[in-house]
């Protein structure tokens, strides 16, 4: 086939521009409709993250809530035991080696006695003896034993000692004369718990899509956990975000941060601010591809009808 060496613009046939004209119409509908379609479909996906998101924040705090409960009634119980066992036997509490005994049967760390004084004068840690429980506002909670015979606490896990590991104490009232019996122990499964529902880690490693992400932050803006852990403790408008994204209790915007152009989605839940987003490019590749494809195909069309029109008028001539 002759290919003419000159196309003619203004002699093309009125075929052919209106051939183009319902190319470009076309490829200008799809680019709309295509781009409604992924920023919806995103949106969903988005919206699907965040509720989960919430809904592990909701049922980690009810679990380690749980858990916690039942530790420290164990404890209690424990606790209590140990004062009918004084109550039975008092001569125990000056008696090193059955205090040993005993702790080593209620499987806990430390026992302590103090008499109606709040005076350490029985425990496993011979050191202690002499303490005055109402000498520190952590054991002073324990002076109330002395005064009610109801008396019960399981103090909330604290760290302790050098490696910072989680310790508790849990007390109840003497029942042989006023005083305070108290349990010291390292709540093994609540400190599980504990680190599994840290909040640096509910969002680590959370993968919206191929390569979005989410966000925790509190109410002033601090970030408390990442996809990789980084950044933590940092503002959200010194990690890149602009200063009033973040107005009513859940909505959207589209910002570059951190080089990146991305949609972004959020919502305030209880004292959490919780934020998932996709980049653009995954957004909207699909998008771009057709449309790449769909004009090509147009344009190859319409130079194939271009030619076919100058070779057949150059013929007639």
């Amino acid at each position: 086939m002759n290919i003419p060496s000159r196309i003619n613009l203004k002699k093309l046939p009125f075929a052919i521009w209106y051939l183009t004209a319902t190319m470009l119409l076309m490829a200008a509908v799809s680019f709309y409709q295509q781009s409604s379609q992924s920023l919806e479909q995103t949106r969903k996906e988005i919206r699907l993250n965040i509720d989960d998101i919430q809904s592990l924040i909701k049922d980690t705090k009810a679990n380690a809530n749980t858990i916690r409960l039942d530790s420290d009634a164990q404890a209690i119980a424990k606790a209590h035991a140990f004062s009918y066992m004084i109550a039975l036997k008092p001569s125990i509490v000056g008696d090193p080696l059955e205090l040993e005994r005993i702790r080593k049967l209620l499987d806990v760390d430390e026992i302590h006695i103090a008499d109606r004084n709040g005076i350490l004068v029985g425990s496993t840690l011979s050191s202690h003896i002499g303490y005055d429980f109402a000498s520190n506002p952590n054991s002073k909670e324990f002076m109330l034993a002395i005064y009610y015979k109801d008396f019960e606490l399981a103090q909330k896990p604290m760290p302790k000692g050098i490696d910072k590991t989680l310790f508790q104490y849990a007390g109840v009232a003497r029942i042989d004369q006023p005083g305070i019996v108290q349990i010291g122990y390292k709540p093994e499964r609540v400190e599980s718990v504990m680190k599994t529902a840290a909040i640096e880690n509910i969002v680590k490693d959370w993968r919206i899509a191929s390569s979005g992400q989410a966000l925790l932050a509190d109410f002033d803006g601090k970030i408390l956990s990442t996809f990789d852990g980084k950044n933590i403790g940092q503002s959200l408008t010194n990690y890149g975000f602009p200063a009033k994204a973040f107005e009513g209790a859940e909505g959207s915007f589209t910002a570059k941060v951190r080089n990146q152009t991305c949609f972004f989605m959020y919502r305030f839940y209880e004292n959490l601010l919780i934020i998932g987003f996709e980049p653009e490019d995954e957004i909207y590749g699909k998008r771009n591809k057709n449309l790449i494809v769909m004009i090509l195909s147009g344009l190859g069309a319409v130079i194939v009808s271009t030619v076919l029109s100058t070779r057949h008028k150059d013929q007639s001539a």
